[in-house]
């Protein structure tokens, strides 16, 4: 009886001990490993990369002397080239020819600017002797008719005596004597009439003597004729110069400092024009550099961030982001410029730009891969304990979260959703869901 209550209680072990083995492996085959982290502060960083061109960034003109024959272009849109650099030359014998058309037309303007002055001068001269004459004839007419009227005066006076004279003497009328008076009375008359006669004559005299003199003070017309010459004869003796400097080049036109050139505007056989021959590019004025990106990539791109660029394999530090603009297609164009090694960027040059941005200090942080997002809405999976009649066990919980920033790693969370000490499920070995029974991993 003990033994068959012995092989009882054995075969109930066994049996026990089977099915404990037989449900520890179907619960691992069963509950879903995970790995989780507890939330941290972070600082969330955005890295903007895109691929840019070398554009000109300090653009300037060389100039030349215009109508000049080129007789060869050495250089091509693109090239870089030295200070000193020969760009094209110019014909020298047609130089020549220009440099003494230029000096015969000189000494013409310098012989015409003369004959303006002597010409001049020759009428200031009669135009004083004019107004002198007239002021002359104006005090003369004065003076004459001062004498007249004055002559007319007296004689009226002389006249008016007589009558007195005559009256006081013959007393009484007789006969003849009223002759004599009315004789006398008319001679008055006529007294009084030259006298008005002398005062008209003179005042036409005066006016015209008057008009004579406005006519001869009046103000000629302006002749600038011998400035305009001097002025005219100037410049050509500014181009002058520089056509013999050209020839003392031997008609070569070089390049004022090293950099690139970016417009050819000679050709061979043509004038050349009185705008720039070239345009150039120079390093002086550091590198420029552009690049196309995203709109959401733009977002943490700001004037003045610092940027790095890469040029075949190398990275160069010290550019900073200069313009953002709108470009096509809703992508935004932006500059990057600085002053490394600009001997190594060539205008139409690639190069990578890369811009790094730190955020703030969040206080909450999970790795990108633990959030899921379901209509719009982010949330994670966040383990908890749970006593059970077979011991412990840990589930999932879902909870809600607000995304404030976030990068290809990490997203910072609105402080209060997850707490420290929280261990938020960041990867599984299959679907899970709210209420899932999982076996957590150390990472």
């Amino acid at each position: 009886m003990n033994r068959f209550y012995f092989k009882s209680f054995a075969a109930l072990l066994a049996a026990l001990l089977f099915f404990t083995f037989v449900s520890r492996a179907a619960d691992s085959f069963l509950v879903t490993r995970v790995t989780a982290e507890n939330p941290s502060a972070k600082k969330i960083e955005h890295i903007v990369t895109a691929e840019g061109l070398v554009e000109k960034n300090t653009e300037f003109p060389v100039l030349t002397e215009a109508g000049c024959i080129v007789r060869t272009v050495y250089v091509q849109e693109g090239e870089r080239v030295e200070e000193g650099q020969i760009l094209a030359d110019v014909l020298l014998d047609e130089l020549e020819e220009q440099i003494q058309a230029l000096r015969g037309e000189i000494a013409v303007l310098k012989l015409q600017t003369d004959a303006a002055e002597t010409n001049a001068r020759l009428s200031k001269e009669a135009r004083e002797r004019q107004l002198a004459r007239a002021e002359e004839d104006y005090a003369r007419a004065v003076q004459e008719k001062e004498r007249t009227v004055q002559e007319a005066k007296e004689a009226l006076a002389a006249a008016e005596r007589a009558i007195g004279a005559f009256s006081a003497d013959s007393g009484t009328a007789e006969e003849g004597q009223e002759e004599a008076i009315d004789v006398l009375w008319q001679a008055y008359f006529e007294k009084q009439k030259a006298l008005a006669a002398a005062e008209r004559e003179g005042e036409t005299n005066i006016e015209a003597a008057r008009r004579a003199r406005e006519e001869a003070g009046a103000q000629v017309q302006a002749d600038n004729s011998a400035e305009i010459n001097r002025i005219s004869a100037a410049q050509k003796e500014k181009e002058l110069a520089g056509y013999e400097a050209l020839l003392a080049a031997d008609g070569k036109i070089t390049a004022p400092r090293s950099g690139t050139v970016t417009s050819v505007c000679v050709q061979t056989g043509q004038r050349t024009p009185d705008t720039a021959a070239f345009a150039m590019a120079s390093a002086d004025g550091g590198v420029r550099i552009t690049a196309d990106i995203s709109a959401a990539d733009a977002a943490y791109v700001d004037s003045k961030d610092a940027a790095v660029v890469e040029k075949n394999g190398k990275s160069y530090e010290g550019f900073t982001v200069t313009g953002i603009a709108q470009a096509a297609d809703g992508m935004v164009r932006i500059t990057v410029t600085g002053e490394e090694a600009p001997e190594v960027f060539g205008i139409g040059d690639g190069a990578r730009i890369t811009v790094k941005k730190q955020s703030k200090l969040y206080g909450t942080a999970v790795p990108r891969s633990a959030v899921h997002t379901e209509q719009g809405n982010h949330y994670v999976y966040v383990i908890e304990e749970r006593e059970t009649v077979i011991g412990t066990q840990f589930f999932t919980r879902k909870v809600q979260i607000q995304i404030l920033d976030k990068n290809s790693s990490y997203a910072a969370v609105q402080e209060g959703s997850l707490g420290a000490a929280e261990r938020v499920v960041t990867a599984a070995e299959r679907y899970i869901q709210a209420g899932d029974r999982v076996r957590p991993e150390t990472p």
